[in-house]
């Protein structure tokens, strides 16, 4: 029988049935009512590579992650057995929702990266960058959550029903709004041209899955950060509309990417190699009305596009890389902000990164055009 998480166990670890039914505060609370997450709590200093503006948070006590412990040559750790996650190991659920088998549910990261200090100096909420001349390292504070999938261990986006990953998307979406438009006084104003409504602070969204690509476990997941800081990858996708005079980066993306790196057309949602594809079988998936910024303005049908979306491009990754000789392992990131437009994006671990490549000097063994062609015929 596989491994999941008992609906009555999941039921004892639920703090609230939905992310709607708490507020900033509640969630501030249960994050320091944590008592486990102590010894793994964040250095809370962030720098920037003054080079190309990327931000590194530290995190010193991370690397005592038990699965993370042996040497890199042991068994992988995500093919732990049993599962910790099935077996109840983890922190208390502030969101929950019924599958048609098991349930998806959200709750802290036990490991986090970024965590929400209790005395936060005033200076700090005003900007999400303030200066730093001495370069002693700015604050970075926040929320680390983490979405999971299935409460079923053999569970994940390619293998749920659309249904089902209909309802793990606008859980996420959820959460999302949230978190943007409830933390005035909590995180500073978002430092780019304001949306319909002010939004606070920075929401990144992720998927690692498979050891190569940074998944620490295998049961399906997905991380989701709450920061006061702006990642690198919101500010560029900001200065992409600066320098094209207001234009987002999916408007031109939707004009500009040629026709024959299509790989599916879902109507509102559009699944494409970008003409400059890094790694080989690397895709975007862009939401078509370029006003969207946020995964909680899709509309019903828009959040079932991007739900194919998603499960398309796992399942074409799935059964590429193994045929490449390749582990499966890919990133997921969802873009989303002013400039941005709305997109998510799949980075495949097709392809070692050299020193090259560390230099901004990307050389890809494959062709855009001959990896559409392989990633349709793999949705046959």
């Amino acid at each position: 029988m596989s491994q999941q998480l008992s609906w009555e166990m999941l039921q004892s670890m639920v703090q609230s049935q939905s992310i709607e039914q708490l507020s900033m505060q509640q969630l501030n609370e249960l994050f320091h009512a944590e008592k486990e997450m102590i010894p793994f709590l964040p250095d809370s200093v962030c720098q920037i590579d003054p080079r190309n503006g990327e931000l590194i948070v530290y995190n010193s006590t991370r690397a005592r992650r038990p699965h993370d412990a042996g040497h890199p040559d042991a068994s992988p750790a995500i093919d732990e057995k049993p599962c910790v996650i099935c077996q109840g190991k983890t922190t208390g659920v502030v969101d929950v929702a019924p599958l048609s088998q098991g349930a998806t549910f959200i709750n802290k990261n036990l490991f986090p990266i970024i965590y929400p200090l209790q005395n936060i100096l005033e200076e700090y909420r005003q900007q999400p960058l303030y200066p730093d001349p001495a370069h002693i390292g700015r604050v970075s504070y926040g929320f680390h959550f983490l979405q999971w999938t299935s409460s079923q261990h053999d569970q994940d986006w390619h293998t749920l029903s659309l249904n089902d990953g209909l309802i793990v998307l606008q859980r996420l979406a959820a959460l999302e709004n949230k978190l943007l438009y409830e933390s005035e006084g909590l995180m500073p104003p978002s430092e780019m041209p304001p949306p319909r409504k002010l939004t606070h602070g920075f929401v990144s969204m992720i998927k690692n899955y498979g050891r190569l690509a940074g998944g620490s476990l295998a049961h399906g997941h997905q991380q989701i950060g709450y920061t006061n800081i702006m990642p690198s990858r919101f500010y560029n996708n900001w200065c992409f509309a600066e320098r094209h005079d207001g234009e987002c980066f999916t408007h031109y993306l939707l004009q500009e990417n040629p026709v024959e790196l299509r790989v599916r057309d879902y109507g509102p949602a559009i699944l494409i190699v970008p003409y400059f594809m890094r790694r080989p079988y690397d895709m975007l998936l862009v939401v078509k009305d370029t006003s969207r910024q946020y995964l909680h303005e899709l509309t019903d049908v828009e959040m079932r596009a991007v739900t194919q979306g998603i499960q398309d491009a796992m399942r074409a990754l799935l059964r590429i890389m193994p045929k490449l000789g390749r582990e499966p392992a890919f990133n997921m990131t969802v873009n989303n902000g002013p400039g941005a437009g709305l997109y998510l994006e799949f980075l495949a671990h097709t392809q070692e990164i050299g020193g090259f490549e560390q230099l901004g000097l990307w050389v890809c063994q494959e062709s855009p055009v001959n990896a559409a062609a392989y990633l349709r015929e793999a949705l046959l």
